[in-house]
């Protein structure tokens, strides 16, 4: 092979991994509510949930509501950077991070340590928020959140 011709396939080699390792992050932005129907609620942690997300490239600001089983709301407001460093949510440490087209958010309060990881559905209509409760354990849980 003519050296001209390496040359153009070690480029093109090049290109092609850049583009490869660059997928595109998904845009989880504006409100989201739980659709108790499609969602699998298992844990009894949580028995409705509503999220807005407001992301401005590597930041992203957060006001999740939750219901507990018992009727109890609470409220949850951060703001987080998506290369996993942790932010503070009143007293609750969260990290933020991409593992290819979901975002993870790990919140750690004390023992208390939940993961959750939200996918964007293929309409951009939907998000797909499987919750893991690694302590104390628990069952999961699946949310299937709607645009509102």
């Amino acid at each position: 092979m003519r050296p001209a011709g390496i040359s153009f396939m070690c480029v093109f080699g090049l290109l092609a991994a850049a583009a490869n390792g660059q997928q595109s992050k998904p845009n989880l932005s504006g409100k989201w509510q739980a659709n108790a129907e499609k969602s699998q609620l298992h844990s009894g942690n949580a028995s409705a949930l509503s999220l807005s997300i407001e992301q401005k490239g590597a930041s992203i600001h957060v006001v999740k509501t939750t219901k507990a089983a018992n009727g109890k709301e609470s409220v949850v407001e951060f703001t987080c950077t998506t290369d996993g460093k942790d932010c503070d949510a009143k007293g609750v440490k969260v990290y933020l991070w991409y593992e290819g087209d979901s975002l993870v958010e790990m919140d750690v309060n004390g023992a208390l340590v939940i993961r959750t990881s939200m996918t964007l559905g293929a309409d951009a209509n939907s998000i797909s928020a499987i919750v893991t409760y690694i302590s104390p354990k628990a069952e999961g849980d699946k949310f299937v959140l709607e645009k509102i």
